[in-house]
């Protein structure tokens, strides 16, 4: 194996996979859990086992234990008949990937970890996938869980788990922020998979079958604690209006006993008994539906913030990698491009999407690049050359050369870095 066959990292691909490393470690449950000692000790213990003077079998038997720690998660999840049943239906084969991955990591020579360690070592935040999405799982469940695997070990049934099971739902307690913190663990997991390259990219695979995995379990978990919540909100309105009704039968039949001797007063007692019913049966409709339109708004919103704030850190993180990129190098097209320039958005097969809404099309980028420029400019540094390379760039902008000017920021930018 060559010494320089994991140095095929584009800049592009490791400033993608250090931003979601870096963002996932800063929302971290475990950070959450742990004190702050216990965090620097684990921080400079893993920074012995990566250095790379270290004894290569400490960063062996690290690797395995990351595993391990995602084995023992999906062992966890995959207790839920649910969850398991959506895992064997997408196709998840972790248990087998992760078993293949621990036996090469077993049966690599200490030359081949040394290689791997070098790759690892330039992504700090691997090792706190596990223990972080572990953490994410509610004590209630965790137990419910364990002790489902403890009796199955003993050779004892339990009753009554069903397919949707409510209590494993609500026990979960899985939330939009939980499935976004696993589902940017899984981005990351992807990203480490494309850039270690064979023969031992196939042992990212691994990690990336169990954040897949964990992050199905959650949706499946949150979908049924949604349906198992809104089904008793539904029961409760049913039973009061079966009060009702009851109510209404037993006021009906004292009327009818006592309409020959108050027929006037029974007449009004009973419209306004109605009324008040119609009215009250409104109102309440009128609040859920409020509350059920309030409550999917949020839902949308939060999704769309949690979207967009993903989508513009990785195309400003993509925009800086370019603009510090050697000089003479080939430009995006798209960055050098004004924002006055628009055009439809392709699909897959490179058409413009249709069905879509109006605002659905892709405008250059010059003007971003131009305000990220100023931003660093402000932020970082403001010497004259890089003023004077900015001043340029906009000089050019306003002439219409396009190219130019992305040139000039492009100076400026690296004045202002350097």
């Amino acid at each position: 194996m060559k010494a320089n066959r994991f140095s095929r990292i584009t800049v592009t691909t490791l400033t993608i996979v250090m931003t979601f490393l870096f963002c996932v470690s800063g929302t971290s449950v475990m950070a959450q859990t742990t004190g702050k000692s216990s965090a620097k000790l684990e921080r400079e213990r893993m920074s012995k086992i990566m250095n790379p003077g270290a004894d290569v079998e400490e960063f062996r038997q690290e690797y395995l234990n990351y595993l391990t720690e995602f084995e023992d998660t999906m062992r966890l999840f995959s207790e839920i008949k649910v969850v398991r049943e959506k895992l064997n239906k997408n196709g998840s084969k972790w248990a087998e990937t992760i078993v293949q991955a621990k036996l090469s990591i077993a049966n690599a020579t200490p030359e081949d970890l040394r290689l791997l360690r070098d790759v690892y070592a330039k992504f700090p935040g691997w090792r706190d996938a596990p223990q972080s999405l572990n953490a994410l799982i509610k004590p209630e469940l965790r137990q419910s869980l364990e002790r489902r695997i403890k009796n199955k070990k003993d050779g004892t049934i339990e009753l009554d788990i069903t397919p949707d099971n409510c209590a494993d739902g609500i026990n979960a307690g899985i939330t939009n922020t939980d499935i976004a913190i696993a589902d940017a663990f899984r981005i990351a997991a992807e990203a480490l998979q494309d850039v270690i390259p064979p023969p031992f990219n196939f042992v990212a695979v691994a990690a990336t079958a169990a954040t897949k995995g964990v992050v199905l379990a959650f949706q499946t978990l949150k979908n049924i604690k949604d349906d198992c919540e809104g089904n008793a909100f539904q029961t409760d309105i049913t039973t009061q209006l079966t009060n009702s009704v009851a109510n209404d039968n037993t006021n009906t039949t004292n009327i009818i006993n006592n309409a020959a001797t108050n027929t006037t007063t029974i007449t009004t007692a009973v419209s306004n008994a109605q009324t008040a019913i119609v009215n009250n049966n409104n109102a309440n409709t009128t609040m859920i539906v409020n509350n059920d339109n309030a409550n999917t708004t949020a839902i949308i919103n939060n999704a769309n913030a949690n979207k967009d704030e993903m989508k513009n850190l990785l195309l400003r993180t993509q925009i800086e990698a370019d603009l510090a990129s050697t000089d003479g190098s080939v430009f995006v097209a798209l960055y050098e491009t004004p924002v006055t320039k628009c055009f439809p958005s392709l699909n897959s097969l490179g058409l413009p999407q249709t069905g879509l809404p109006a605002n659905t099309v892709q405008c250059g980028l010059l003007d971003l690049v131009r305000s990220i420029v100023q931003q660093t400019i402000a932020n970082v540094n403001t010497s004259s050359n890089a003023a004077n390379f900015f001043a340029q760039g906009d000089a050019q902008r306003a002439a219409g050369n396009y190219k130019a000017a992305y040139a000039s920021y492009r100076k400026a930018y690296k004045a202002a870095s350097n």
